[in-house]
């Protein structure tokens, strides 16, 4: 069960509730969870005002880990207007470690996919609401190969029996589009009574026509492979490169460092002195 991720929306009214935090983070502990991602959820566009990202300090005092549970912090943007997402390079999102965009329309998620893609890691939709418009194979090319990964909420199956045909029909589309392929399960749930265990999840999937195989991928290695992107967007340049501290280094991997370092500061700066050149000079006899 390692690498289980699962999605618990944090909501302004029980942000600085950790009691109930670790209420869930027990449950989810001892159904075999690993990872769980603290979500927050803004409107884009009434959110940026003058240049700046009001997303408030919901997320400032989450521990990294609870029972032996990590979490992450993660945003939900919802967006109805594609000129907003250039804003997703705004450094405020750099706090967040999963960057999650729920589109209004279809020109918000074809920019997103095509354009933006290197600045946000999962596609969303209110799961209890039929979809606001037609998914094309297209959009899930796209979105697979910029490595986008698009998610199943199963908790409102659970929560509300009439919304069974809003989700049955939800998921039939993002199946036929995507093939089954890259999708991401999580509970999106803040009461720990709607939580259910990996084989539960998988068998409601199969109800859904989510496949075995996807199923657990969407619970394990589709999750990996999201934080693993999540993480080199934060701590790399453009996902080539990152910088260490030389304090970090063990002294197995010491080679890697220039000989310039190893140097005090008086021998680097006569280092940098340009050499003398040797004058030839005549000898008399």
């Amino acid at each position: 069960s390692s690498g289980i991720n699962a999605e618990w929306p944090l909501r302004p009214g029980n942000a600085g509730n950790h009691h109930h935090l670790e209420e869930l983070c027990k449950v989810y502990s001892k159904l075999g969870y690993k990872v769980i991602a603290v979500n927050h959820e803004i409107d884009f566009q009434a959110a940026f005002s003058k240049n700046k990202l009001n997303i408030g300090s919901y997320l400032k005092e989450i521990p990294k880990t609870i029972h032996g549970v990590k979490l992450l912090k993660r945003i939900t943007l919802n967006c109805s207007d594609a000129s907003l997402l250039r804003n997703l390079k705004h450094s405020t999102l750099l706090e967040f470690d999963i960057i999650a965009i729920c589109p209004r329309n279809e020109d918000v998620l074809s920019q997103a996919i095509r354009t933006f893609y290197n600045h946000f890691h999962l596609i969303t939709f209110d799961s209890t609401k039929i979809l606001p418009f037609r998914l094309k194979h297209s959009h899930m090319n796209f979105a697979e190969q910029n490595n986008i990964s698009i998610e199943v909420c199963y908790s409102h199956i659970i929560k509300d029996n009439s919304l069974c045909r809003v989700l049955v029909s939800n998921c039939k589309d993002i199946n036929w589009t995507s093939r089954n392929r890259n999708i991401i399960i999580s509970s999106n749930v803040d009461d720990p009574l709607y939580i259910r265990g990996p084989f539960d999840v998988i068998n409601l999937m199969a109800v859904l026509g989510i496949s075995f195989k996807s199923a657990k991928a969407g619970l394990t290695t589709n999750c990996k492979k999201l934080w693993l992107k999540a993480h080199s967007r934060k701590s790399t340049y453009n996902g080539i490169m990152s910088r260490v501290p030389t304090a970090q280094i063990d002294s197995g991997s010491s080679w890697i460092i220039p000989e310039k370092l190893h140097m005090s500061d008086d021998e680097q700066d006569c280092a940098s002195l340009p050499k003398k050149k040797k004058v030839p000079t005549a000898t008399l006899r």
